[in-house]
């Protein structure tokens, strides 16, 4: 009689969970669920920083509990992050203790290393036992040097001994985040496991004519910029570009979809008197932008806090490269290994700091359908050969396998030093 091996079970960690509009939050709720339709065991334990949600539910076949949580306020240091939360407490590390008995988990696996649920995955790990597997999402830095002074030493040195070296694997979505921890930590021995991007679902013409009323874009040209909207994604470039991007196609409007946690942009177009023609639209449910990416021409948005060969694609970028859309940015084109982004051919990469440049690139684009649609088609064909869910789980699940291994052989080294009496 063959015997059905137990399902794994995993236990992921996360202080961003929707209804949190992030991409990190997105990529760990799509993996959570992507991993549970493959067969594995997935329970998820996150902050409520929304008091309309429940404590426990299930959705997607995930069980995801959702820790009481002091919401923190909006800190310049952090960038006015909007979903700041504490949840080290005693209590939820009673509450924890419950969850893991109830669900016995054979894997940890924490998303962001920053926020404090890593710290409740460090002691579990230490307490039970498990392996403790962490995904990097976000190179920590900041645009204003003064702030790196205390955030790279917290980095470096706290985050580093406290999260990072408690890990057995540490599971990086590009190349430029390899070398991040590298540099920053030391750590040589990482996962290069792309994100999985779905292509968002077309919505109906209701739907995508119902958002051109809201925003007023009835009419209009549309440069979609995903992403929320904060000193180092400022879209400066972006806005910069405008006044001559208007001069040849005043109908353009510059759509920028994400929490807006600084003023700057708008004070820049309104320096630059193109105020009218940026739309700030501001945070929406995830489900939503299937429908601002159909009724754009273009998306561009990018990070400013590296220099290009250190820049990533983001997440928003790939889904609307799954969408077929053109897509601009600046970026390592190295990011995801050598020829899958390819300049000109499945997305335009252009130089920060050069607005009239970026601008005549837009108004070349606005102008050949035939080159946006062709970009656009290789840009979907791209994500469904790299960044299919199929691929992106069976790489995590081989990580969980081998972490699993190392705390084995690390378990059965302690037990030939130190043999029972």
């Amino acid at each position: 009689m063959t015997m059905t091996p137990d399902p794994l079970k995993v236990c992921m960690l996360s202080n961003l969970y929707p209804p949190v509009a992030s991409g990190s939050s997105i990529q760990s709720s799509s993996l959570a669920r992507e991993l549970a339709r493959r067969g594995t065991r997935v329970v998820v334990v996150t902050a409520r920083v929304d008091t309309g949600t429940a404590y426990h539910e299930r959705v997607d076949n995930v069980d995801v509990y959702r820790l009481p949580a002091l919401r923190l306020p909006r800190l310049p240091i952090a960038m006015n992050f909007p979903w700041l939360s504490f949840t080290f407490t005693p209590a939820n590390a009673r509450r924890l203790e419950a969850i893991y008995g109830q669900h016995a988990p054979d894997v940890l696996h924490l998303h962001n290393h920053m926020f404090d649920l890593g710290l409740s995955a460090a002691r579990a790990r230490r307490r039970l036992g498990l392996p403790l597997v962490v995904t990097i999402h976000t190179v920590i830095r900041h645009s204003f040097w003064l702030y790196n002074l205390a955030l790279i030493p917290a980095d470096r040195l706290l985050l580093r001994r406290a999260v990072i070296d408690q890990s057995e694997a540490v599971i990086c979505p590009d190349a430029n985040i390899v070398e991040y921890a590298r540099q920053a930590w030391d750590r040589t021995d990482t996962w290069l496991v792309p994100y999985g991007i779905t292509a968002p679902e077309r919505p109906g013409d209701g739907q995508i004519a119902d958002l051109r009323t809201r925003h007023g874009l009835h009419g209009k040209r549309v440069i979609l910029s995903l992403g929320h909207l904060h000193s180092i994604r400022n879209r400066t470039d972006l806005i910069a570009a405008l006044p001559h991007v208007l001069r040849s196609q005043p109908d353009v409007r510059l759509l920028i979809v994400g929490a807006v946690s600084t003023d700057s942009a708008a004070r820049q177009a309104e320096a630059l008197g193109v105020r009218e023609a940026v739309v700030l639209a501001g945070p929406v449910p995830h489900a939503e932008i299937g429908g601002y990416l159909a009724l754009s021409d273009l998306e561009a948005h990018w990070l400013n806090q590296e220099a290009p060969e250190k820049t990533s694609l983001g997440i928003a970028s790939l889904e609307a490269m799954a969408a077929g859309k053109t897509v601009l940015s600046v970026a390592n084109p190295d990011t995801y290994g050598p020829g899958v982004i390819r300049n000109g051919e499945n997305a335009i990469l252009v130089e920060p700091g050069q607005p009239e440049t970026l601008a005549n690139v837009i108004l070349g684009l606005l102008e050949d359908t035939d080159r946006r649609d062709l970009i656009g088609a290789r840009a979907a064909e791209t994500i469904k050969a790299h960044f299919s869910w199929d691929h992106v789980c069976a790489r995590t699940l081989e990580v969980y396998q081998q972490a699993k291994a190392s705390v084995a052989h690390r378990s059965a080294a302690v037990e030939r030093t130190n043999p029972p009496r």
